[in-house]
């Protein structure tokens, strides 16, 4: 929060003071009058011991108080100083979260993260109980032109705590109390195998997607008294990391041996399949990722494609202009016994090389290249068993050039948030939360892009 200065003027040294003609000037003195006052003006007196005017951050009617921060999408209300804590306040609780992370609107945490902070109870008047809650759950809505028509949802996190709790043993403090908070949040998702789904938040045309996280405490009173509660949402955003240590860039680098034994790199190579039997059926092509297929978001993916033809009309434009490589995530709802996919395409492919040997009376060309474009940390593979699923796949487009029909073939990868290092702290990097999640989709407006 900004704060607005109040002067005082009897500690002001003015310049002058200003006169108001009453003659024929009635209409500027009208218009004068309409005008916001003006401060005050001075200056600063050479003595060393003279007062300056006192600043206070309470705003004048007239004057707004700017907030630097956004609030949490959950209804909140929040004092003490947001700028710098998350703190949020009923008439006679205060919940405070700790300082703000990275200048996010609502707390972050990160794989086996911790809850941490403070409860203070101010008023303990008819309080029967104060307990505090943490929720998860994953939420699908369908709707039409609009409307909500079909729901369904999972709880995946939920834990409560009694922090205090009326008793012949325990009576209502008379005094405020401050109680500390500290919660462990689990790797796996309530009564499930898979681990807890990141915090997410998508929707297309016809349908919502939302992974939601939040912690709510609640005072209960006895009789027809108000119950008090306050609420905030929180990020969940768990980092991975591949299945192994390697430097995928070594690909590109300008060394003298560039075989897969010298830059440590091992291909998975697949046959992609012709999409006619119209052609030269008798080509051979291959398409290779390295392995193994798992990356990091937002690292230089490298591809390979091999083409052992007899058509002597292949050309390096002709491959380069017929090729297309494409990362594209897939997301999977299960609604109503119904399975439901969403696409979207997160990188595609640029070239780096074609090379063309001769041998046999046939050609063996040899393309390189890697996928681009992925936001780095933003994108991750992860699956809520039997309700929602993101997957991640290349799919590489062969089109027919002359006699050489088209090819195409699919191959399904993970994808992590952070890629590992020799100097990378995998325990402690894993803690911390992985911000590039926070403004995952999985839709576009419009087309939906929907295959039932």
């Amino acid at each position: 929060m900004i704060g607005i200065a109040s002067i005082d003027p009897s500690r002001l040294v003015p310049h002058y003071s200003p006169t108001i003609s009453t003659g024929g000037a009635s209409s500027r003195t009208s218009e004068a009058s309409n005008r916001l006052p003006s401060p005050p003006p001075y200056t600063v007196p050479d003595s060393v011991d003279a007062v300056l005017p006192s600043y206070t951050p309470i705003h004048r009617p007239d004057e707004v108080t700017i907030q630097n921060q956004p609030t949490c999408h959950l209804p909140v209300q929040a004092t003490a100083d947001p700028n710098l804590e998350y703190v949020y306040s009923t008439k006679n609780m205060t919940l405070n979260l700790g300082r703000r992370f990275n200048g996010t609107d609502c707390p972050s945490y990160g794989r086996n993260g911790v809850i941490t902070g403070t409860l203070t109870v101010h008023s303990f008047k008819h309080a029967k109980e104060v307990s505090i809650s943490i929720w998860g759950r994953a939420i699908i809505v369908v709707t039409d032109r609009g409307f909500p028509v079909l729901q369904d949802r999972r709880l995946v996190l939920y834990h409560t705590i009694t922090l205090w709790e009326l008793s012949k043993d325990s009576p209502r403090p008379k005094d405020s109390r401050t109680y500390p908070i500290s919660f462990p949040i689990p790797t796996y998702a309530r009564g499930r195998s898979t681990p807890l789904p990141p915090t997410m938040f998508a929707t297309t045309r016809s349908i919502e997607l939302e992974v939601r996280y939040s912690i709510a405490v609640d005072m209960y009173r006895q009789g027809f008294r108000r119950h008090e509660r306050t609420n905030t949402a929180f990020y969940y955003l768990p980092r991975s990391t591949p299945t192994s240590l390697r430097r995928l860039t070594a690909a590109f680098e300008e060394v003298e041996d560039k075989s897969d034994e010298a830059v440590g790199i091992e291909w998975r190579m697949v046959d992609a399949a012709p999409q006619s039997r119209v052609g030269d059926n008798s080509s051979i092509v291959q398409f290779g990722l390295p392995l193994p297929l798992s990356y990091a978001s937002g690292m230089t993916i490298p591809f390979r494609l091999t083409i052992i033809s007899l058509d002597p009309e292949l050309s390096d434009n002709h491959i380069r202009s017929a090729l297309t490589v494409r990362l594209v995530r897939s997301t999977f709802l299960t609604i109503a016994k119904q399975r439901v996919q969403i696409q979207r395409v997160v990188a595609t492919g640029a070239i780096w090389k074609v090379e063309n040997t001769l041998g046999d009376g046939t050609q063996l060309w040899e393309v390189t290249g890697s996928l681009v474009g992925v936001k780095p940390g933003g994108e991750v593979s992860w699956a809520l068993s039997g309700f929602i699923e993101v997957r991640y796949s290349v799919r590489m487009t062969l089109n027919s050039i002359g006699g050489l029909p088209g090819y195409s073939c699919e191959e399904t990868v993970q994808m992590v948030t952070d890629e590992v290092t020799e100097e990378f702290d995998l325990d402690e990097a894993r803690e911390r939360p992985a911000l590039g999640l926070i403004d995952q989709q999985v839709g576009t407006h419009p087309p939906p892009y929907f295959t039932a």
